[in-house]
């Protein structure tokens, strides 16, 4: 049986209790005045949870939810036909919304605002415009690059969530609550190095735990550390990739550019800027500057110590 580790209602959910409140009071309302709730957006880092918080959203107000990717939004007769699908109170959810191709977005402005949508039939002169109505619906939008986000559309969002990576403490109680679905015994020590190696991201620290209860079906006696070091996981989460990139720029002793990086850990570029140096630079273990990455002294104590 498939044991799914995604929460499915807010008191699962774990962490960000501000945000929670906040969202409790909105769907509060919106139930009480048995209308929609205002379009949302939520943004931030992948793996923090803006799909999950979508499910939970259809799941407290008890309401159907459609869910898309943004890329697979192209041409305007792709939201049309999204629309013309939806019933009253319906969420449509679409992940990625910053990859809708930017000539099908000004569509979705009378959509989110009038709940209509007007269709040009017939062409040059002859054409005329034709209004439909659609239900009222909600739409949530959820990104990870919000900078990539129109104005206009942003603005037509009631709700926006910034969903920040998560605290230790938040990320101990969601290895807590996955141990326990995936049935594995872990004693606190060592559910604190799980959530110190997951980056504050809860879907690594999902990733981590079901790697461990693998291992632990093969030999239950591996240590949580033993685990970590066959998953190539060195310290805070950071992987060979990761101590790879580091020691590139420490050996050359110099700034270097992302395409120099990208061409002697043979790993392309848009990899390296998305999935690697976020997190250094936020632990400040690199700096970018006008001549290229440069290694702090916090990162060169980072690969003494574990080179």
């Amino acid at each position: 049986m498939v044991v799914s580790l995604r929460p499915t209602s807010l008191d699962e959910f774990k962490g960000k209790p501000d945000l929670k409140e906040n969202l409790r009071i909105y769907l509060k309302s919106c139930l009480v005045q048995n209308k929609p709730l205002d379009h949302c957006l939520l943004y931030g880092l992948p793996g923090t949870g803006k799909t999950s918080l979508a499910h939970i959203i259809a799941n407290e107000l008890n309401r159907r939810i459609r869910i898309v990717q943004g890329n697979s939004i192209q041409k305007n007769i792709d939201i049309i036909n999204l629309a013309m699908t939806l019933n009253e109170f319906d969420i449509l959810f679409i992940d990625e919304i910053h990859a809708i191709n930017p000539q099908c977005i000004e569509l979705l402005y009378s959509i989110m605002e009038d709940f209509v949508i007007d269709i040009a039939l017939g062409k040059d002169f002859n054409a005329k415009i034709t209004r439909i109505k659609i239900p009222h619906f909600t739409l949530i939008g959820a990104t990870t690059l919000l900078g990539k986000i129109p104005q206009p559309l942003e603005e037509r969002f009631g709700i926006v969530l910034n969903i920040k990576t998560y605290d230790l403490e938040d990320i101990k109680e969601i290895v807590r609550a996955s141990m326990s679905k995936l049935e594995l015994d872990l004693t606190n020590e060592e559910i604190k190095i799980l959530a110190e190696n997951a980056k504050g991201i809860p879907r690594n620290a999902n990733r981590l735990i079901k790697r461990v209860k693998d291992f632990r079906i093969y030999d239950g006696k591996l240590s949580i550390k033993t685990i970590l070091k066959k998953l190539q996981i060195i310290s805070e989460g950071l992987d060979v990739d990761d101590l790879t990139y580091l020691h590139s720029i420490k050996n050359a002793n110099r700034p270097l550019g992302l395409k120099t990086i990208s061409q002697m850990l043979n790993i392309d570029s848009y990899t390296i800027e998305t999935k690697i140096e976020p997190f250094l630079l936020q632990k400040q273990y690199v700096h970018r500057t006008i001549n290229g990455r440069e290694l702090s002294p916090k990162g060169m104590k980072f690969i003494e110590k574990h080179s």
